[in-house]
């Protein structure tokens, strides 16, 4: 199922919403990609498991994607779901490893490792 969102394209697949990050997330889109997240949190709380950060497109984690996924983990903690982050590109699972992230945000090469 397609989730409307202005920003970045999303979908339930097995109780997960799966959203499709941008190659950059920067001060400039920033805004846009928080507001996007926070609607399909409130929208798919209780639907969904998960909420899925699909990095793929993306060849590193900015400060800013950081904190938008900060920020994302603790909004959908709130609405009982679990966050997971899918990057392929070993500089993104780098950046996850070196600032303890992937402590309390799993990271995953593919979408097909994501727990079920």
């Amino acid at each position: 199922m397609q989730v409307p969102t202005h920003t970045m394209p999303a979908h339930v697949m097995s109780a997960h919403c799966v959203v499709a990050f941008p190659d950059v997330v920067d001060i400039g889109n920033a805004p846009d990609v928080r507001g996007a997240l926070r609607t399909i949190i409130h929208d798919h709380g209780g639907r969904c498991r998960a909420l899925v950060a699909d990095l793929s497109a993306s060849r590193f984690a900015t400060a800013t994607a950081l904190s938008v996924l900060v920020e994302a983990r603790k909004l959908a903690r709130g609405e009982g779901m679990a966050l997971y982050v899918v990057a392929p590109a070993p500089l993104t699972r780098k950046v996850f490893a070196l600032t303890g992230l992937r402590e309390v945000m799993p990271v995953f090469r593919t979408l097909d490792e994501v727990p079920r």
